[in-house]
């Protein structure tokens, strides 16, 4: 088996079935694939829409896992496969009909890459306003340009887990997805694929961005209004919290477990959003609103764990980065 294609899914029956055929429709040049669609505990008749494909067609595997959360449902479905390459993509992705061949190709012409991966364009569900910028990591689509490059510690750029390939000396480097960060239902601005690839790299590993390994994910009109955007970054400065990178935890001086500098930059933020409104600069404005829902979701996530008895207490490195970096 050359490729072993991991879909974990989570009540989304209404679109798991252009994905599934997506998937079948490929054009392989001989190599062999599985798809692994992994019922993450769906309430709607997911299950009855993967058996259909299973039925006809015994390249489709029907895997059900009862835990809630993506990382859950990704590491079920490599625990069952089979093949000597993983590729990932998710239940709103649409591939082309290389894109398994592509991403063979593309972990074969990179042989040191423990991971690789390319593009995901944006499908819009309808035309976009005006403010909407495809690049924001709220749309959860990725266009790093034309040329390939490495990320690794020394450039630490996340591939979003829509469109990845991954080696098994990955798993044995880096484990398994970490639940601890991971989407879970309708939650939003999760970190699990960066806290892998992070994990990959902390391990000696690399993974190579590969611009002609393509799919196109669907924007829903539920992400391009601008409550969505806040409540993402409010998602994401909590799972930034939880996850306890050095990024986060510098300085001597922490109230509630947060380090001071995560209050000053949340005011700082907050000021500048007024002085860009009073200016009519609104994309500025809007842009440090979300800055400031990043650090109101870490502060709150920390307050909540010290509150709960939950905190732990560091000893935090001397220097910090201070802007969050959008990940997954």
């Amino acid at each position: 088996m050359n490729v072993s294609v991991v879909m974990s899914t989570y009540n989304r029956s209404r679109v798991l079935g252009q994905a599934i055929e997506g998937l079948l429709n490929q054009d392989t040049a001989g190599l062999s694939y599985e798809i692994i669609v992994v019922d993450n505990n769906s309430t709607d008749n997911t299950k009855q829409v993967i058996e259909s494909y299973a039925q006809r067609d015994p390249k489709v595997k029907y895997v059900f896992e009862k835990k809630q959360g993506v990382a859950y449902g990704r590491n079920a479905g490599i625990e069952v496969a089979r093949g000597e390459y993983l590729a990932f993509c998710d239940d709103d992705v649409l591939v082309p009909t290389n894109w398994v061949r592509q991403m063979h190709a593309a972990l074969r012409r990179y042989p040191d890459a423990d991971f690789v991966g390319g593009r995901v364009l944006v499908r819009w569900e309808v035309p976009p306003p005006r403010w909407i910028d495809d690049r924001m990591a709220p749309l959860a689509c990725q266009d790093l340009g034309d040329e390939p490059f490495k990320v690794s510690l020394e450039y630490q750029r996340c591939l979003i887990s829509a469109n990845l390939g991954v080696r098994r000396r990955a798993f044995e480097r880096a484990g398994l997805f970490d639940p601890t960060t991971q989407r879970v239902g309708d939650s939003i601005g999760s970190t699990e694929d960066y806290d892998w690839e992070l994990s990959v790299w902390q391990n000696g590993g690399h993974g190579m961005y590969v611009p002609d390994v393509v799919c196109s994910a669907k924007v829903p009109a539920q992400r391009m209004v601008k409550a969505y955007h806040r409540r993402w970054h409010l998602g994401h400065g909590k799972f930034n919290a939880i996850a306890r990178r050095s990024e986060y935890e510098g300085g001597a001086f922490r109230v509630l477990d947060v380090p001071s500098f995560m209050y000053r930059l949340a005011t700082e933020t907050a000021f500048q959003c007024v002085g860009s409104l009073m200016k009519g600069n609104f994309a500025q404005a809007f842009h440090q609103e979300n800055l400031l829902f990043f650090y109101l979701g870490f502060i709150r996530e920390r307050w909540k764990q010290q509150l709960l008895g939950r905190g732990k207490t560091l000893s935090p490195p001397s220097t910090t980065s201070a802007r969050p970096a959008e990940r997954s």
